[in-house]
């Protein structure tokens, strides 16, 4: 293929998903302030300038780009949610580019290619989308995307490019520091998994472990900043037990293990068919835990091939990924299991980080059949045709979810729309509006609701404008 054609090739799938989640975002949302928007209002509206409310001890906790863009939006456009929003699509598209690099570069097969921005642009992650609020998430998470390709490509040809070092060196500051939020946690875990694999893998070649150490530092470096700053953090949860975790586990042994198996099966389908399998009693249980168990043995066959290949001296940002995924079901248990609620893990704001692990198994299997060369394995005939034939039946079960997800978020989106359109309403007439309304269209507080609406109508902001 012309190299042209390749870079036209591999980025067009990239635009045409920014392009489908905009059509979504308009037959699921509008322009309103609800939920985390609420404490938005309250912490930093109307005087969105006013550094007070930006110097803060604990400043690198809030994903200090948002201040910029949100006077940039109350300033010019009264606070409008759309702006959030369509920011959060370009945010993602950056992601998809990075991925489209990769994919250019290591020639992958164009099949698998348009699998991945599938997988990639998947409705699971709905709930991200119509909530304006999580956009510097999808930046934070294409900060990854882009870090984890460049340090891909750098380990491939030892760093030769000084544009590249200087990459590694910067990124981890305006990622960690500007935008990843409690996001960046599994991505400096897996920067120090990486540079200590590299560091491993090449030790004795000077030139090459510099780089890997000065990377390193300069991440953990960004890291400790992160956590200093986190030390002023206060943090607040809802309807949490007051049970100590080895308490917990006590009471309910299982709890864990249904925790991440529900987790895991919000991977390959979305939470909304999901709770509709669990309405049906044992069979749509066993359903849900059935799926559940599949991805798992997806991540564990895709750790198998990359252990058998020896896939980290060809190529290791499908291994970054995997390991991404994996780690953030951990942390995601680790942070949420006070709720005490086996399927919390299911949340569609979850699915940007457990999209990570997905994309990282095609990866895998896209870049087996090389890495199997390289590492100068051979199969008999029989045998390989098998491993095909599997690895094709599960990019089909990927596939499948994926389009089912889709097909059920597509259907549901009017719902959505029309359910905040009665909020918006309530939203208008906040002043007769019973905590009941408020709570259950807006937000679990109805003072602070009452409070931010207030806010809003002095001002002349989102609704009221």
């Amino acid at each position: 293929m012309d190299e042209r054609l390749k870079r036209v090739f591999y980025a067009v799938p990239a635009a045409a998903g920014m392009v489908f989640c905009l059509w979504y975002l308009s037959r699921a949302a509008i322009n309103l302030c609800y939920t985390d928007y609420i404490r938005l209002v309250n912490s930093y509206l109307p005087d969105v300038t006013n550094p007070a409310k930006f110097l803060v001890p604990d400043i690198l906790t809030r994903c200090p780009v948002t201040y910029l863009f949100r006077i940039i939006n109350v300033k010019l456009l009264r606070y409008n949610t759309w702006f959030d929003m369509i920011l959060g699509v370009l945010s993602m598209g950056l992601g998809a580019f990075a991925l489209g690099l990769y994919a250019r570069r290591r020639e992958m097969n164009p099949v698998y290619f348009l699998l991945l921005m599938a997988v990639y642009y998947s409705l699971h992650q709905w709930e991200m989308l119509t909530n304006g609020t999580g956009w510097v998430c999808y930046l934070a998470v294409s900060g990854f995307f882009w870090h984890f390709a460049v340090l891909d490509y750098a380990a491939w040809d030892g760093a030769s490019h000084r544009r590249d070092r200087l990459l590694l060196y910067l990124l981890p500051f305006p990622v960690i520091l500007a935008a990843a939020g409690q996001y960046c946690a599994s991505y400096a875990a897996i920067l120090f998994f990486a540079y200590v694999m590299l560091l491993a893998r090449d030790r004795g070649m000077r030139r090459r472990t510099l780089v890997w150490a000065f990377g390193l530092v300069f991440a953990m470096t960004a890291f400790g900043l992160y956590l200093w700053s986190n030390s002023y953090a206060v943090y607040e949860h809802r309807e949490t037990t007051e049970l100590t975790l080895m308490a917990a586990w006590k009471t309910d042994f299982l709890f864990p293990a249904r925790f991440l198996v529900k987790s895991f099966a919000s991977d390959l389908v979305g939470i909304g068919p999901l709770l509709s399998w669990e309405g049906h009693g044992a069979a749509g249980e066993a359903a849900v835990y059935g799926t559940g168990i599949l991805a798992i043995a997806l991540y564990l066959w895709a750790l198998v091939k990359i252990l058998r290949t020896r896939m980290w001296e060809d190529t290791i940002l499908p291994i970054l990924l995997v390991l991404s995924g994996g780690l953030n079901h951990l942390l995601v248990l680790a942070a949420r299991w006070i709720f005490l609620d086996d399927g919390y893990g299911m949340s569609s704001r979850y699915a940007l980080q457990y999209r990570m692990g997905i994309l990282g198994i095609l990866l895998v299997f896209a870049a087996a059949e090389s890495a199997r060369d390289e590492a100068g394995i051979r199969f008999s005939r029989p045998r390989r045709v098998l491993e095909v034939a599997c690895m094709a039946l599960a990019c089909c079960a990927v596939l499948a979810g994926t389009l089912y997800t889709d097909r059920e978020e597509i259907r549901t989106a009017p719902y959505r729309k029309a359910m905040m359109e009665e909020a918006k309403n309530i939203a208008l007439h906040w002043e007769e509006a019973s905590d009941e309304d408020l709570k259950l269209y807006l937000q679990h507080d109805p003072e602070q609701v009452r409070k931010a609406m207030k806010i809003l109508e002095d001002n002349r902001l989102n609704v009221f404008r």
